[in-house]
């Protein structure tokens, strides 16, 4: 698909939001010089040029220069070649936002799954899992769904680790030694509430069937499979424990496909109305407050 979008330098954000829609899209330039490489795959030009972008928009919401910051797929391949070590973009706002606890809450329909390991390999997931640091997410998981999505008495579950939750301990060691007592922690720390562990089969099915308000997924692909099974049109995710608002459609990078037209903006624009809808109820909260 063809499209008639004229770009417009500006130099400063206030200058780009009062720019009249007719006049084209206002664009701030980056200091990353421009790159000669060919779309279609990973370099440092492009990683330097992403990971500035985020951190030049998350400063904007910081400084109240902007309300809210929807960002796109990040390569992790480029950002690392450009020599960063940050394991994606939910690292780079939490220490811009220089957070003690922050994370990405990903959504699909009513199934949302705070990912409690992100960028890391399953050896590192297990490596990670201690008491003190699945009780921090607990923690995040209850703050996210009292803060952003504005629930008083949510319903958090913890999915467990093994298959069958560990079936005390037939299949796995961790939910007894690690996630129980850390369900313990938080609430006996924090007063937060946690069910589970769960079975790990079970649970996301009956959280999207509207048993759950959050699921607290160990790792990645433990959550993000049954998100992106439901579909991608409506999948987004929201970075939450940072004094920031931003949303990110639920999809990679797409290289085989740049600059072919084939791409769906759908997911993009689904995260962009979300992300103009948590803007105007974070401003009615601040008002109504002040």
């Amino acid at each position: 698909m063809e499209l008639e979008l004229s770009l417009v330098p500006v130099s400063n954000p206030t200058e780009g939001f009062e720019l009249e829609p007719k006049a084209g899209l206002p664009v701030l330039e980056l200091e990353t010089p421009a790159s000669d490489d060919p779309p279609g795959g990973p370099s440092a030009s492009f990683g330097m040029a992403a990971v500035e972008s985020v951190l030049r928009a998350g400063t904007l919401c910081l400084t109240g220069k902007a309300a809210g910051m929807v960002t796109p797929p990040l390569s992790k391949e480029s950002m690392h070649k450009a020599g960063y070590v940050f394991e994606g973009q939910t690292q780079i706002l939490g220490e811009l936002c220089n957070s003690r606890r922050y994370g990405m809450l990903a959504c699909n329909g009513n199934l949302k799954v705070l990912l409690a390991t992100r960028h890391i390999s399953l050896r590192e997931v297990v490596e990670r899992l201690e008491i003190g640091s699945v009780a921090k997410q607990i923690r995040i998981a209850h703050e996210a769904a009292r803060g952003p999505l504005g629930l008083e008495n949510p319903r958090i579950v913890l999915a467990g680790l093994n298959p069958h939750a560990g079936e005390n301990g037939a299949f796995g060691k961790e939910e007894r030694k690690v996630l129980r007592p850390a369900m313990q922690r938080a609430e006996k720390e924090f007063g937060f509430r946690t069910s589970g562990p769960a079975v790990p089969d079970v649970v996301f099915a009956d959280a999207a069937a509207g048993k759950w308000d959050i699921v607290i997924a160990l790792y990645h692909d433990q959550g993000f499979i049954p998100l992106k099974f439901m579909g991608r049109k409506e999948a987004w995710t929201l970075f939450v424990g940072g004094d920031l608002l931003r949303t990110s459609p639920m999809h990679g990078t797409a290289w085989d496909i740049a600059r072919t037209g084939k791409a769906d903006y759908g997911p993009f624009a689904y995260a962009l109305s979300r992300c103009i809808e948590l803007s105007e109820t974070r401003m009615q909260s601040s008002c109504c407050s002040n």
